[in-house]
């Protein structure tokens, strides 16, 4: 007892400071002891699952399914060839590496200069060069 009165008195804590110091250094041996029991006795987490083997399964669905023809590189299905000379906006787009701007420069060509005589003519237009054609090729036609 006479330690803790040398203790206030050299730290001059009135009555309430030495509760509220009491209550704190209590409160963090709480802390200290939470933790310690964290670390030493509860068992570690569960094992997470490894994403990485469905993962690999769904990639090499989706390649497949890009290589049938079946979905282009955008998510979007295709069953079918597109008549570029009649196809709307969203058809377009439905093709691999066409999106919004390239849909509306095919058809604004097609309206100034005229229906496609080949597919080959889709080259004439800003931004489709020889490897986007090569990624069209399999999915278009001219009617």
């Amino acid at each position: 007892m006479n330690i803790f009165k040398r203790l206030s008195e050299y730290f001059a804590f009135t009555k309430n400071e030495q509760k509220v110091f009491l209550f704190l250094s209590l409160v963090m041996l709480a802390g200290v002891a939470v933790k310690a029991y964290k670390a030493y006795i509860v068992p570690p987490a569960a094992i997470s699952f490894d994403y990485s083997v469905s993962d690999s399964v769904f990639n090499e669905r989706s390649k497949s399914l890009i290589n049938d023809g079946l979905v282009s590189d955008n998510g979007r299905t295709i069953t079918k060839k597109i008549n570029i000379n009649g196809a709307t906006k969203t058809e377009l787009m439905s093709l691999p590496g066409i999106g919004e701007a390239m849909a509306e420069r095919i058809m604004l060509h097609r309206d100034e200069k005229g229906k496609f005589k080949t597919i080959n003519e889709l080259r004439k237009i800003k931004g489709i060069g020889e490897k986007k054609f090569e990624k069209l090729k399999p999915h278009i036609e001219v009617q």
